[in-house]
């Protein structure tokens, strides 16, 4: 019960250059724990403390992650058409159970994780990386966020996980989709169509990849059970490592007194600070995932959260704005207790993965790119506000042009452009990483969302 007071609205159709400006006004009207509005006519409540955020999610007595319990959903108030429903009805993956179902599903994923070393994740991501930067090194700007952010994780996980190119152009199309809650039913139907047909395969013809692996681990995962862990541990480490990415450089680039190029040489320590600070200051993660009380909890004020209502762990706000009230205690320290990967027996199983990849995203662009600057003002950078997360929208940077280091085969380029791309038949799947032709056909394709 909210005692009659309004609801914050979550949902914004227009982008926003600063979203914690909204997070402000909502709790200086209702206070850390906020009632929101998660869509038109589908209420929760949105937690921007830190200290509660990590309290209740360690708390698996009152709260659970099963939304089965979702009383909305449950008693049939959200649509099939909701935007909601791709990220927040209940899946057989580890984000959605608790107990000993969670232990058993969080450690085929840990497991099969924990089997790429370090050196393989870094050389894939580096390779990579360099590949991306050659499609537009030699013109002088880019768009840093959906030329290269968004691009490397999503590169590296689909060689990681063994997808071909059209599976992963699929796949990458609808999670975008579904993040953004845009077409989410069709996008949800085509990401699960995609991974299924990426199982099926590795049934057909293993190969020396994750999705083998969980196929073949002791936890004797069902196909529907391993297809869940796939779309979680995936668009998991897509979004996230590409947002923490452009925050990394958005910040070494708005620093005051930056010279550009100025951070080529930034030690290793320096930009893992750096990297500490983002999460602290702008968390990749905004309000998600969802937890449900099992009976009905009193937030002060005479306002209940009743039991089966779906509360969004703001990660972000809470991140952010313990920093902002403890500033003078946190400039002495390198305090790295954020909340930015989550809390509890469910924080993010591939912290060290997803770091790993943005510190190295961050090096090559810096170290490939000199004179690397912001190409508008810092104020025009803007996000867009969805219920569960927000997009940063684009990062113009320009640099001084360079030669690539490795040039495309004679008569082939990749220039975006509006006019239509044609598009081949999806080649066999193969665990060889793709040329630079496959390459720069997947990235056109996926930038017109093809």
């Amino acid at each position: 019960m909210t005692s009659g007071c309004p609801r914050a609205a979550l949902h914004h159709s227009e982008p926003h250059p600063d979203p914690y400006a909204l997070y402000e006004k909502m709790r200086a009207d209702h206070g850390p724990v906020v009632p929101v509005e998660l869509e038109p006519g589908v209420h929760g409540w949105l937690v921007t403390d830190y200290s509660t955020l990590i309290s209740w999610s360690r708390d698996t007595t009152t709260f659970t992650h099963d939304s089965r319990l979702w009383k909305d959903y449950r008693e049939g108030r959200v649509g099939v058409d909701s935007g909601l429903i791709a990220m927040m009805a209940p899946r057989p993956n580890a984000l959605f159970v608790d107990g000993s179902e969670h232990q058993r599903l969080r450690r085929a994923l840990t497991d099969c994780l924990g089997s790429v070393s370090e050196r393989r994740l870094s050389e894939t991501t580096r390779r990579y990386a360099d590949s991306l930067v050659d499609q537009f090194c030699e013109r002088g700007e880019a768009d840093a966020l959906n030329e290269y952010a968004r691009m490397l994780p999503l590169l590296v996980m689909n060689e990681l996980f063994g997808f071909d190119e059209d599976q992963g152009l699929r796949f990458a199309s609808a999670m975008r989709n579904i993040w953004a809650g845009v077409d989410s039913e069709r996008a949800n139907a085509e990401a699960e169509r995609a991974l299924s047909e990426v199982v099926s395969t590795k049934h057909r013809v293993p190969g020396d990849d994750l999705t083998t692996r969980l196929l073949q681990h002791r936890a004797a995962l069902t196909d529907e059970e391993v297809l869940h862990q796939l779309l979680l541990i995936i668009a998991a480490s897509n979004e996230p490592t590409a947002d923490l990415v452009y925050a990394t450089i958005r910040e070494i680039l708005t620093r005051p007194g930056a010279v550009p190029g100025s951070d080529a040489s930034l030690s290793a320590a320096a930009l893992d600070d750096i990297v500490n600070e983002v999460l602290w200051k702008d968390p990749p993660i905004t309000n998600y995932p969802v937890i449900y009380p099992r009976v009905d909890v009193p937030v002060g004020g005479g306002r209940v959260i009743e039991a089966g209502s779906p509360v969004l762990l703001g990660f972000a706000a809470s991140d952010h704005f313990f920093l902002k009230e403890n500033a003078a205690e946190m400039a002495e320290t390198s305090n790295r207790a954020h909340v930015a990967w989550g809390a509890g027996p469910h924080r993010c199983p591939a912290i060290d993965e997803a770091t790993t990849m943005a510190t190295i995203a961050v090096r090559v662009l810096l170290t490939r790119l000199p004179g690397l600057s912001l190409a508008v003002p810092p104020e025009e950078l803007c996000y867009q506000l969805s219920t569960l997360t927000w997009f940063p929208v684009h990062l113009p940077v320009r640099f001084t042009p360079q030669s690539p280091l490795n040039s495309p085969p004679e008569g082939e380029s990749w220039t975006p452009s509006d006019s239509p791309l044609e598009t081949s038949e999806p080649r066999p799947s193969t665990s060889a990483p793709w040329g630079l032709s496959s390459l720069s056909n997947f990235l056109v394709r996926l930038l017109r969302g093809s």
